[in-house]
């Protein structure tokens, strides 16, 4: 503002045309007479040109889109989840790297206009080796692509005639590059004309591998598919495939396999999940099947690493069953929050024998148990996200991409097993070089009756007096045993084995026994009735719970009806479907 309050334009534009200066030449007049009265000086233009944002001397060229989906995995332990949180300026999740790789690759703009939904939403340390998700991306063919068509006659291409993957090349006729522009109109509509065509053979991007030069070696995409507009990464998918990894040590396997039987079907799992009452008021789930698979003996092992426990009466050969490497496997179209972890926490009560595989009949009674017994879950970092299925979707991947790949995963094996044979040998030697006194033994195993006896009293209505035992010598003249003599003498007597399980001396309370968490019908009347905290929370649970729950209600017909259009969705693009040139207006699954 000036001193009598008058507003002069700040743009140089305005102000030209202001004074009848609309030519380009006449700014130049402007301008040198500027510098010839020393207003302006030569140094000042320089640093005004430099400053000037750079302008291309070509008008880019608008590029088809399609909608595909990628399969990759990642490494969750260095991720706090694979779901981004877009209102933290502190989010470290797989998608905020995956979406700005595929921004900086220019393949979308922006997440919100690219149709981003995604098969399976893994927490933190999670990891994934088929995770799916689907958006809409740029194509490596132009708009206004023509293809040779019947009789000579050229026609317009559309999505479905895009190449399925990157090695089909498809001969056209591209709008060629545009020209540097020359100054003058008719040069500038030239180089804009829609007419302007060139013969080209044209071959589709590789997506995976143009990301893979971006992402970090924690996150690798494997392949990609086209899938139709309608096609949802979450909804269409057929079924989802965990993998809970462990070591064996002393787990019934039999037991745990039994276990895993009773949850095959559908079940109600509210006891054996963490239950999210704003967004699912169903935890009615199917569990296609489940099962135990341990790792081969290397004696046997015959290019298969893996096989799958089978319930025998005969006895295992033990000689290295206690470290050997095991995981439980399970499948179903949707598991509920936290399904997984809760289900190999019971399912290492069961292996451990502390509780009967018959408890997870009991679980599932919602009648007689309508509250979850408190338990903790598994730990995330060996669960692994391994598969998602569709029913019309065939992924494909390139030999270059999938041996960059390889090589990444074997040098990190490497690494890592290595790694773990040296713990082991670390081990190995403390029991072959290191002795200790049988006196030494027996008050250490004395300790831990002690120990379990002061915690049993804290639940004399479960636990009967621990008498005093009296212990047998260790099998010593000299007093003197090595650490793998008193390893089995301490576990033969209190049942403890050096783990990483937590707390030495642990007592188990019978889940059925234990204290409950409130049922779903009093979470739901504490969402709706509760006073707010006078921090929003209870009002944002609440209205999510409108929102979700009530507003969305559909019938069971109408599900079905959905699932089964959802299933149809897939690999087949049909010209009905295909839209290129309409801006990207798809809503987030």
């Amino acid at each position: 503002m000036t001193k009598t309050g008058e507003s002069h334009p700040t743009d140089v534009a305005t102000v030209l045309k202001n004074l009848g200066v609309r030519s380009p030449s006449k700014a130049i007049n402007v301008l040198e007479t500027l510098l010839e009265q020393n207003i302006v000086t030569p140094s000042q233009v320089k640093d005004a040109v430099r400053a000037a944002p750079k302008q291309k001397n070509a008008t880019p060229i608008p590029y088809m889109t399609r909608h595909i989906a990628l399969r990759f995995h990642y490494d969750g332990s260095t991720y706090n989840g694979l779901a981004q949180n877009i209102n933290s300026p502190t989010d470290n999740s797989v998608e905020k790297v995956l979406i700005a790789a595929m921004k900086k690759t220019c393949l979308i703009e922006s997440r919100d206009t690219c149709g981003y939904s995604r098969s399976g939403r893994t927490d933190k340390g999670v990891s994934a080796f088929g995770q799916v998700i689907a958006l809409r991306v740029r194509s490596a063919f132009p708009i206004g692509t023509l293809l040779e068509g019947e009789e000579n006659e050229k026609t317009l291409m559309q999505e479905v005639d895009l190449p399925k993957n990157h090695l089909e090349t498809i001969k056209c006729w591209a709008p060629a590059k545009p020209m540097k522009k020359k100054g003058n109109a008719a040069a500038d509509k030239d180089s804009e004309d829609p007419q302007n065509l060139a013969e080209k053979i044209l071959k589709e991007r590789d997506f995976a591998q143009m990301l893979n030069n971006i992402l970090p070696h924690s996150i690798r995409v494997v392949g990609w598919s086209p899938v139709t507009d309608g096609f949802s990464a979450r909804f269409s998918t057929k079924s989802r495939t965990y993998r809970y990894f462990f070591v064996r040590r002393h787990l019934d396997l039999d037991a745990m396999a039994k276990g895993m039987q009773y949850m095959v079907g559908k079940h109600d799992f509210r006891n054996l999940c963490k239950m999210n009452c704003e967004e699912v008021d169903n935890f009615m789930r199917i569990v296609n099947y489940g099962k135990i698979v341990k790792a081969k003996p290397l004696s046997e092992s015959t290019g298969v690493q893996y096989e799958d426990h089978v319930v025998s009466d005969d006895a295992e050969d033990s000689s290295d069953l206690y470290r050997q490497v095991c995981y439980f496997e399970i499948q179903g179209q949707a598991f509920l929050w936290h399904q997984i972890r809760c289900i190999a926490s019971l399912l290492f009560m069961i292996g451990k024998k502390l509780e009967k595989a018959e408890v997870v009949n009991q679980l599932f009674d919602i009648e007689s148990n309508p509250g979850k017994p408190c338990y903790p879950f598994a730990a995330d970092l060996p669960l692994v996200l391994h598969k998602c299925d569709y029913h019309n979707v065939r992924f494909g991947h390139s030999v270059q991409n999938l041996w960059k790949t390889s090589c990444d995963l074997e040098s990190k094996w490497e690494a890592q097993v290595l790694a773990a044979e040296q713990l082991k040998n670390g081990v190995a030697s403390l029991g072959d070089e290191t002795e200790v006194h049988k006196d030494d033994v027996i008050e250490f195993v004395k300790s831990i009756f002690i120990e379990r006896a002061r915690k049993q009293n804290r639940r004399r209505d479960i636990f009967e007096d621990d008498q005093d035992r009296n212990l047998p010598e260790p099998f010593n003249d000299q007093g003197i045993m090595k650490w793998t003599v008193a390893l089995d003498y301490i576990f033969k007597h209190t049942g403890l084995s050096p783990t990483g399980d937590g707390p030495m001396v642990q007592v188990h309370v019978p889940l059925m026994k234990r204290g409950r968490g409130t049922t779903y019908e009093e979470k739901v009347n504490a969402i709706l009735t509760d006073p707010d905290d006078g921090k929003g929370t209870k009002k944002r649970k609440r209205n999510a719970y409108e929102s979700n729950i009530k507003t969305k209600k559909v019938s069971k017909e109408e599900c079905k009806a959905f699932y089964t259009h959802m299933a149809t969705q897939g690999g087949a693009v049909t010209p009905l479907q295909s839209n290129i040139v309409a801006p990207l207006t798809t809503s987030k699954a």
